[in-house]
């Protein structure tokens, strides 16, 4: 095989994981778009929920816990899948800053995604793990195994979340629980407390249940947009490397093309002058 044929045949090659990558990229693309509309409803009900907290409180502050628990569980949100660049690498980086004391009995690791989960164990961290979601479609069933896993501690905790909020910003790190700690609940923005049909520690309770179901959907398809985005930015530097190269390896052939053509035309001159001595 020729220096040229070969030259072709890595070039069909080079063709065909453009055309791969192209594909990757476009599903990302309209991931991302239905992520975007998801994410406007999840904000929307985060709103509803803590302006229902922020009422709620203003009467019955008592039910909100007074102290932290010992425990801390702190839920990693990775990917798993690749082309994002150090998606996995800058979560357990912000965790190792963020909680200087992991490795210790007194904090938890649930890790999301299988890319994440190689990293924390190349790291010798130990987590629970759950397998992430690839679409938007699969961030139900996820958060329904996290709640499982949530269920099973014994004693009370306190929850964090370290997350990818948006491509080019730092990671979010995020207290979940003991829920609604930033609301203001100073004064009331009522005469009379709000009605409710259960005890107010029962009324807590449900909407602590909630309110966290939420925060786990909008945390969840939050990183998965990040990853999606930062997926297609690496996807569209990865073809333009390839249409590089792609390009070099085109003027490669044309010039070995070239010169096969000369050494033709120079047998064919030699073959007459060989002709034309007999």
């Amino acid at each position: 095989m020729t220096r040229r044929h070969e030259l072709d045949l890595h070039r069909e090659k080079l063709h065909d994981i453009r055309n791969i990558m192209h594909s990757m990229k476009t599903l990302a693309h309209m991931e991302a778009h239905k992520l975007e509309r998801t994410m406007e409803t999840v904000f929307s009900l985060s709103k509803t929920i803590d302006d229902m907290a922020t009422d709620f409180l203003a009467f019955f502050s008592e039910t909100r816990p007074v102290t932290d628990a010992g425990l801390k569980v702190v839920l990693l949100v990775g990917s798993g899948r690749g082309f994002c660049g150090d998606f996995n690498g800058q979560v357990v980086q912000e965790l190792q800053n963020a909680f200087p004391e992991t490795g210790q009995s007194a904090v938890h690791l649930i890790s999301i995604g299988s890319k994440l989960q190689s990293v924390l164990e190349e790291e010798g961290l130990e987590s629970d793990f759950i397998e992430g979601a690839d679409v938007s479609e699969e961030v139900t069933e996820v958060v329904a195994s996290l709640s499982q896993v949530l269920s099973g501690y014994q004693e009370t905790f306190s929850l964090y979340a370290i997350y990818h909020d948006e491509p080019d910003k730092a990671l979010t790190v995020e207290k979940l629980l003991p829920p609604f700690t930033s609301l203001d609940s100073a004064g009331k923005p009522f005469d009379s407390p709000p009605m409710i049909n259960m005890p107010p520690r029962d009324f807590f309770l449900e909407l602590t249940d909630f309110y966290l179901n939420n925060e786990l959907h909008r945390i969840l398809n939050r990183s998965l947009l990040t990853e999606n985005q930062l997926r297609i930015r690496h996807l569209e530097n990865a073809t333009r490397h390839l249409d590089k190269k792609t390009e070099a390896l085109f003027l490669k052939i044309n010039a070995l093309r070239q010169e096969e053509i000369i050494e033709e035309i120079e047998v064919i001159l030699l073959n007459q002058s060989d002709i034309k001595a007999v």
